[in-house]
């Protein structure tokens, strides 16, 4: 199996499949590119969720999270803080999904922890599990896909 068409398949369905979460979704065009002071940035997946009032990145990963993945995420996060988001907008938070052989999981990766926010929001919004769950089946999703030639290729 190819990663770059296995990451084209697993980014596919999330992107298919957050919005069924919440109608507030909205997704911001792939592989976002921009940058600052001459340091490039890419995330796979950018949404913004219109009840939160938050800015959302996502990065897929194949392999072993580091710290500088986290790192990387918080430079991104700060970017967004400083030139991407309104005035009136919460802090980003981001989203590291990690695919390593059979198994998935989410770093969540916040700037500051905002007690209002986190605690008003995680418990009507339990974004770890719910995406979670949604990097699960978008994986086992592509896995089948490709088993059966059937990559979606979107540019």
């Amino acid at each position: 199996m190819i990663e770059h068409d296995f990451k084209t398949a697993i980014l596919t369905e999330l992107e298919l499949s957050l919005p069924e979460i919440s109608p507030d979704f909205m997704l911001i065009p792939r592989h976002v590119k921009y940058s600052i002071d001459s340091e490039p940035r890419l995330v796979d997946l950018l949404f913004y969720h219109r009840k939160m009032q938050t800015m959302m990145p996502f990065y897929l990963m194949i392999g072993e999270l580091h710290n500088d993945d986290i790192e990387w995420m918080q430079g991104n996060l700060r970017t967004l803080l400083n030139y991407k988001i309104r005035k009136r907008d919460k802090n980003p938070i981001g989203f590291i999904l990690c695919v390593q052989d059979n198994k998935e999981h989410v770093e969540l990766v916040e700037l500051e922890k905002s007690e209002r926010f986190i605690s008003k929001n995680h418990v009507e919004f339990p974004l770890k599990q719910i995406f979670n769950s949604k990097l699960h089946d978008a994986v086992h999703q592509a896995r089948k896909q490709l088993v059966h030639g059937e990559v979606y290729r979107r540019t």
